[in-house]
């Protein structure tokens, strides 16, 4: 027999279990003591006898961990940005059936999200644009064929801001201000690797002065890059010193507490900033230093160049600075012709008026 036991975080309640050798833990959101009950002794019967209590269209909550797990194995590289856009959606309405949900409710969840939470648009609209794919997913397989979402818009922002990076003297004040992980902060740096690919990271990768970040799945099958592929960094002179002073494995903290370690680190060298700043300031200063963007696009493992023009095109040596300075001999040379042209004209006129008088 499954046994259905509640755990609580706060407010949200959740629940769990175990089937065989696996653990299993389910939001179900914030719900009252006498709902949380009967939501886990349906869930207990369900698991036990096989029989659903809802005979109508499934939870919001069980559809959105199966539809995970088809896009999990359709689409590794992006699992975690889906979990993340679908978790709020699995938290406010994942004990509801599907075909009870009204479209009144999800415009309200949109118009909190913007005006309580104070969430960018772009947020909110790739929440919704995800949820909607995964209700026509649904309605493909004949799960249910009502969606809660139709017709309900996803707003678009027009927030665009230039990648940011930090300079040298940023850099020393980051060194500085915690010298016991200055290396660890040094060496991102300067190979521009993710906080998921430096998480484990052996010194056995390193193979005649380059880094070889491979992409061995772990045990929840997700590969270490991004992208999915292997990639190599050359370690240049303050890589490899910040190397050697680093542990084998270099980091073995979970990556939220990687990012907790850095944001300590910036507020107190205050220079501001995320762990993936440095990331950006090993593309910055190679584009910067001319080298060529689809180099830097295999050295920062970018599975689409259109990624890395996004960023650091405009940071190119013989970039914008470069095309505007062109205006500078074309316009003179404009100047000049006119002027040529307006002093001949000027000159026949003369002659004309002589001739006449």
């Amino acid at each position: 027999m499954v046994r259905v036991t509640l755990y609580w975080r706060g407010k949200s309640a959740y629940l769990n279990w175990r089937a065989g050798k696996q653990r299993h833990r389910l939001s179900i959101g914030k719900v009252s003591d006498g709902e949380v009950e009967t939501i886990r002794a349906a869930k207990e019967a369900e698991l036990n006898f096989g029989v659903r209590i809802i005979a109508t269209a499934p939870r919001l909550g069980d559809f959105i961990d199966s539809y995970l797990k088809w896009y999990k194995s359709e689409h590794p590289a992006t699992i975690s940005k889906a979990t993340s856009e679908l978790r709020l959606f699995k938290e406010k309405f994942g004990t509801r059936q599907i075909d009870t949900i009204q479209r009144t409710e999800m415009v309200k969840y949109k118009t909190d999200r913007l005006t309580v939470d104070r969430v960018a648009k772009e947020t909110v609209g790739k929440e919704i644009r995800r949820m909607k794919a995964a209700f026509r997913r649904g309605i493909e397989w004949q799960q249910f064929t009502h969606n809660p979402l139709e017709g309900v818009s996803a707003p678009r922002g027009v927030r665009s801001v230039a990648v940011r990076f930090y300079d040298a003297k940023a850099l020393k004040a980051l060194y500085g201000a915690n010298p016991s992980r200055a290396a660890l902060w040094q060496f991102m740096a300067h190979t521009g690797l993710r906080r998921g690919e430096v998480i484990g990271l052996g010194k056995d990768r390193v193979v005649r002065r380059c880094l070889q970040i491979e992409s061995e799945p772990d045990e929840n099958e997700k590969g270490r890059t991004k992208s999915g592929k292997w990639r190599e960094v050359p370690l240049n002179k303050c890589a490899k010193q910040a190397f050697d002073k680093l542990p084998d494995p270099i980091v073995s903290v979970h990556k939220d507490t990687l990012s907790d370690w850095f944001r300590a680190d910036a507020k107190k060298a205050k220079i501001g900033g995320t762990l993936h700043r440095l990331r950006h300031t090993f593309g910055a200063n190679l584009t910067m230093a001319g080298v060529p963007l689809r180099r830097i696009q295999v050295l920062m493992g970018h599975a689409d160049y259109a990624t890395t023009e996004k960023y650091y095109a405009h940071l190119t040596p013989e970039g914008s600075d470069g095309a505007v300075k062109l205006l500078d001999k074309l316009l003179v040379m404009r100047v000049t012709t006119v002027t040529k042209r307006r002093r001949k004209r000027r000159k026949r006129t003369e002659s004309v008026a002589r001739v006449l008088t």
